[in-house]
Order: C-alpha cells, then structure tokens, then sequence
C-alpha cells in the first residue's frame, strides 16, 4: 500500500498593494498651485498610513488643461507605468481630476481595468474595482465633461468682452516678440531676423530662399517650436499685422462642444481689429508694401515671367520601372509620360497620361477621403499612441522621469515637515525653490529628448490633413495648393493610381 506524506501549504504573507495617486490643478494661480500643494501632501501621507499598502508615486500635471489626456505628461506617465505593472490600485480627488473627457475616462478605466489595476474616486465615493457596469462611471464623467465645457464657456466669454474692449492681445508671442504682463515687448535678439525677413522680401527674394538663409544661419527661438523654417513660416511673418503695433484677434475659436480643438474663423464669429495695442517692429509703410509684393507675385508678376510650378512636376513615378514622369504639351492638350518610354516602348509599355486623368482621380480620392475622415482620425490615434509608448518606454527618458519624480516627493516630505512645524519656513521655501528649479530642468531636457521623428512627423502631417478637412466642401474642380498639401508622391500603374500621402498614408484610386 502506498504511502502518503501530506506537505502543509505554507501561509503566502499578504503582499502589499502598490498604490499610486495622481492629481491637477487646471490653473497656474497662486490658489490653485496651493491647493496642488495640498493635493500631493495629503496623498503622500494617507497612502503612506496604510500598513497593507506600499507607495507607488505620486503623478501630477500642474497647470495643464484636463480636457483630453493627451495634454497632461505625468497622466501619460502613470498609463506607462501602470501597463509596465507597477502600479495595483490610483487614488484621485475627483473624476473632473481625473479626465473631463467621458471618452478619454472611460477608456483609460477600461484599459487600467483590463491591467488589474482599480482607480478610486475620493468625492463620488467611486472604486472601478468593485464595479459590475460602467454606467455610473459614464454618468459621473458626463457630469465632469459638462463642467469642463461650462468653464471653457466662461473663458471664452471673458476673452472676448476682452476683445471688444481692447484689452486682450494674444496668449503667445510671435516671433520677435516677448509676452510680459498680457503686453508684446520687442525681444531685442528676435527683433533683427523679423527686419531681415521684410527686407528681404522687399528686396526680391522669395519665401523658400528666406527660410534656406535663416537655416542656414542655425538661430534658435524661444517660441518657435521646431528648428527648421520653412516657406509658411516667412509668409505667416509677412503678413502678421502684429509686428505694425496692430492685432486682429479671434482668427481661431474654439467650438462650444468636444474636442475643444481651435479651428479657424472663417465668417462664423467676429473679429475685433486692435490698433496700436503694442509697440511695433516693422514701419507701417514697409508692411503695406509688401503686401502689395505678395499680392503681385500671386497674381501678376507668375504671368508675365512665364515662371509656373507645375503642381505635378516630380510627384508622378513609374509603377513598373520607377522612372518620372515628365510633362509634355502641344498646346491643346497636356499629357505626362513615363521617362523609360519616352526612350522607347519597349523599356517601359506604360503609355502617356492625359493631366486631366490625374486631376479627377484626386478629387475622387478627396472626396471620398472628406466623407470618411475616420480614417484619419484612427490613423492619428494609432501613431499618437505608438509615440508615446515609443517615447516613455526609452531608457533615458525613463530616467529623467524618475528623477522628476523623486524631485517632487522630495517637495511633498518637505510640505509635511513644514505643516507640523518641522521646518522654518524660510528653509522650506529655498529647498523647494531648488528643487522646482531642477524639475524645471530636467522637464527642458526631457522636451529636447522628444525631438521629431519618424512617428511625430507623421502625427503632425496627419493633423495638417484633418485640419485641412476640416468645414471644407466637395471638391469640385482640381485645387493645385490643396493637391501639394495633401500628395507627396502618385505611383502609376496600368489599372490604377497610388497615392502616397504627407502623412504616409497610401490610397488607391482606379483609373
């Protein structure tokens, strides 16, 4: 008979939550980066009290709009490590905290869900780890959805009595400008390029030859984003009534539903013309005179010189040997032909093109690109969400967020040791004085560690597009600017053609 020894299961010592709180504040006043203070000490504290609880960080986005995710680092951050696995449960104040989106709150809860992870709603006494149904959750958002849209409502509402009064300029400076108590100062080392530009134009350079020279030089902006300058750029400056002393304010507006995304104004709300709201940089006289030049040169001065740009020159390949594609005319009709057959038809049996063939084989695309604009939108998703995996799993911009984490609990351990009278004041406002200081360093050169790439590239091609689309009707005759904005390369092939996108994106479209 077999004998059986029985082993006693060993008692699994309880293992500790890792609990993680995340907090915001939506302003930068003084009140409300008191009450983040507040936030972060109380949560420090109250995750630390608990024995079957470990601390797992404390994420926060101060002075940042909560109206989508994509905005807030420190959200995006916690996402990361929540996927990552370090994270079991969130402690937030409040869902209009949390997301003032319903579809940015629910989707990050259904994810969070879907790691094991729960999110607990102090005020709405909410814990999405115990919940059966996301009703509740979508109703509460809806709520703090429709408390994002009210405020945004009454921002705007101030703006513009601003606006008609005179007293609101701008909420960014351009180029050449610095924003110092809601007034554009000249930046004296700014100032000299914005001269350069206008008197270079007035002296017969074009906008492309500009932005080469600027290149060229290897100059850095405060305010400019991107490193490169580029021909909009120029002419975005040329015709910016700002560097006259003057504004024009409310070109872009914000909708009254979501996504608050700014779209032009083109007729749907007024414009307010603010003259001498500041000092200028450019005489009057030289700014009307190139605007007159801009004016001739997009009109008159093409013409007469017999100068075109052809909107499908070098944009056209070959499907079957790769070759270009070359315009040619007889005066009646304009044909583009494969270079390879050009030569002979036996290097190439792709036959010429009539022009027109091309032009209405992308307004079928457009239009059917207009009507189904989805696919931009999930394309934008897709390439955002790949970036910021991309971005937070890099080892060096890992390190860089946990030394800004470290910074700021080292904040909160000295606003505790300060409320219980620990720390002389004094003391506690030039620690933490030093350590905003590093934060603020370190965030610098976590920005610079984002640079463009493949992906941002794409991101911002991609919303160029949507932009583009955006209010826009059928098209119903060919629009070269529109084809250049939108087409970076057509391949031909016998049955069809391929369009290759700005953003990437390929389309096929019969012939």
């Amino acid at each position: 008979m077999p004998q059986v020894k029985v082993i006693q299961p060993i008692a699994e010592q309880a293992k500790k939550l890792r609990v993680a709180a995340y907090a915001r504040v939506s302003s930068d006043s003084v009140d409300q980066l008191n009450s983040f203070a507040t936030q972060v000490s109380y949560y420090t504290s109250y995750i630390q009290s608990k024995d079957e609880w470990e601390f797992a960080g404390l994420y926060a986005d101060e002075a940042i709009s909560g109206t989508t995710a994509d905005k807030r680092d420190d959200f995006q951050r916690l996402l990361a490590d929540c996927r990552a696995g370090k994270i079991d449960r969130i402690l937030v104040k409040s869902i209009s905290r949390f997301a003032r989106n319903t579809i940015d709150c629910l989707q990050a809860v259904r994810e969070l869900k879907q790691l094991g992870v729960a999110v607990e709603f102090e005020k709405e006494g909410l814990d999405t780890g115990n919940m059966g149904s996301e009703m509740l959750l979508s109703i509460l958002g809806s709520a703090a959805q429709e408390e994002s849209l009210s405020i945004s409502k009454n921002l705007k509402w101030s703006y513009r009595r601003r606006m008609k009064s005179g007293d609101f300029i701008t909420c960014s400076a351009p180029i050449g400008y610095s924003l110092e108590n809601g007034t554009l100062v000249p930046d004296p080392q700014e100032v000299p390029i914005v001269e350069y530009i206008f008197n270079s134009y007035l002296a017969g350079k074009g906008t492309d030859e500009i932005a080469a020279e600027i290149n060229k030089m290897e100059v850095t902006f405060k305010h400019k984003q991107s490193d490169r300058w580029h021909n909009s750029t120029i002419r975005y400056i040329l015709t910016n009534e700002k560097y006259i002393g003057n504004s024009l304010v409310q070109k872009k507006f914000t909708p009254e539903e979501l996504p608050l995304k700014r779209i032009r104004n083109v007729g749907q709300l007024a414009k307010y013309y603010i003259k001498n709201s500041h000092p200028g940089i450019i005489p009057p006289e030289t700014f009307e005179a190139v605007q007159e030049l801009l004016k001739q040169r997009s009109t008159v001065h093409a013409p007469k010189t017999g100068i075109r740009q052809f909107p499908l020159t070098k944009r056209i390949k070959c499907g079957l040997c790769g070759s270009t594609f070359f315009r040619r005319s007889n005066g009646q009709s304009v044909k583009w032909i494969c270079a390879y057959h050009l030569k002979s038809k036996e290097f190439c049996p792709v036959k010429a093109i009539h022009q027109e063939e091309f032009f209405l084989a992308f307004i079928r695309l457009y239009n059917k690109l207009l009507d189904n604009q989805c696919i931009l939108k999930t394309m934008l998703s897709q390439l955002q969400e790949l970036h910021d995996k991309a971005i937070y799993t890099r080892p060096d911009v890992a390190d860089l967020h946990e030394k800004i984490s470290e910074l700021v609990k080292q904040n909160h351990s000295l606003a505790r040791l300060q409320a219980k009278g620990c720390m002389d004041s004094a003391l506690f406002i030039e620690r933490s004085n030093r350590n905003n200081k590093l934060i603020e360093e370190l965030r610098r050169e976590l920005n610079q560690l984002k640079e463009p790439d493949n992906i941002s590239n794409a991101i911002e091609s991609t919303k160029l597009l949507l932009d583009l689309m955006e209010g826009a009707q059928p098209m119903l005759e060919f629009e070269p600017s529109v084809f250049k904005s939108m087409v970076k390369q057509i391949t031909v092939y016998p049955e069809r053609f391929c369009f290759h996108l700005t953003n990437g994106l390929t389309l096929d479209e019969g012939r």
